[in-house]
């Protein structure tokens, strides 16, 4: 797949097999990831792979909307010590990861974690470490349903501007 195909065709998706995820596709993701910029080319986060099931059942309670996490085969946890914490750093990680395993025929969908202390003690990080995200991956299920979200996106003359709002 194309790299621009890549990402126009990401979707967001929330439904797994139960296959891992391994080996050549996993490292291409990790590696997708290592490479994204960083302010000041600071490389604060560390990737935090999340299998155990009992790990991810706690991570569920970090997260308002995190009730299905559980079911993903991988969980990618971005961790930076809270005062090296770019979000934007963090969104362009996880976005490489996601298009990238997304090439590989991965599906996955990012999560904010608003509990920092839920997340941090699910994970045992050290108390001036953040989580403030994760994504969830895995191999789609061939019958998944829609989104009850599904939309047509907002067309390119609405979304853009030139020069001035007007």
């Amino acid at each position: 797949m194309d790299t621009y195909k890549a990402i126009v065709s990401k979707r967001d998706v929330r439904h797994y097999t139960d296959q891992p995820v391994e080996g050549e596709v996993l490292q291409r993701v990790l590696q997708a990831g290592r490479m994204a910029g960083s302010a000041k080319n600071s490389e604060a986060n560390r990737l935090m792979l999340i299998t155990d099931q009992a790990v991810q059942d706690a991570l569920v309670e970090a997260g308002d909307f995190a009730s299905w996490i559980g079911s993903a085969p991988l969980i990618i946890g971005f961790a930076s010590p809270a005062p090296l914490l770019r979000l934007f750093d963090v969104g362009r990680q996880a976005q490489n990861m996601m298009v990238a395993g997304h090439a590989e025929g991965l599906a996955s969908c990012p999560v904010t974690l608003q509990h920092a202390d839920k997340a941090r003690a699910a994970v045992g990080l050290p108390a001036d470490w953040e989580m403030p995200m994760i994504i969830t991956m895995g191999w789609p299920v061939a019958d998944a349903p829609d989104s009850p979200l599904k939309r047509e996106r907002v067309a390119l003359e609405e979304l853009v501007r030139h020069n001035t709002w007007s």
